[in-house]
């Protein structure tokens, strides 16, 4: 049970970089490539943190299906389309409806990692979440010393 719910999260990671592929290929533009990857990422990224904290075939299970709620959730904010044309009224431009209207998409995508994380924490328990936070900023902390 354990392999299936593993192998399914790898297939889903590489159906997602074929995605990714197809987009750049595909000629969809930057902003549609920058979306898939950065839900890429963030999936991977736990994917390999959570893998080195023991879990359980129930915690396993419970992990695989926020992935996929996340990733369904991503897929909707992949398509919202973002019109700030109600900022521009008669002769003025609102500049705080503006920016507002133009970080929605952006506040989504956070808050759907943000869920993503905290449900990951809900079924850990407290040893796997220090484990799961030492492995995930682990390839961070090693990005900052390189960069510096």
């Amino acid at each position: 049970m354990l392999k299936k719910i593993l192998l399914s999260a790898v297939v889903t990671s590489v159906l997602v970089g074929t995605n990714l592929i197809a987009c750049g290929v595909g000629g969809h533009g930057f902003k549609a490539c920058s979306a898939i990857s950065a839900e890429l990422s963030t999936t991977d990224k736990l994917i390999k943190a959570v893998s080195k904290v023991g879990l359980s075939a129930a915690q396993t299970k419970k992990i695989a299906s926020g992935i996929k709620a996340y990733e369904k959730e991503t897929a909707k904010i992949a398509q919202m389309r973002i019109f700030p044309v109600d900022s521009f009224i008669d002769d003025n431009f609102n500049e705080k409806k503006f920016i507002g209207e133009m970080s929605e998409k952006y506040i989504a995508a956070v808050a759907a990692r943000a869920t993503l994380f905290k449900y990951t924490f809900s079924v850990l328990t407290k040893e796997q979440r220090t484990a799961f936070k030492n492995a995930y900023a682990a390839p961070m902390i090693e990005q900052m010393i390189r960069n510096y």
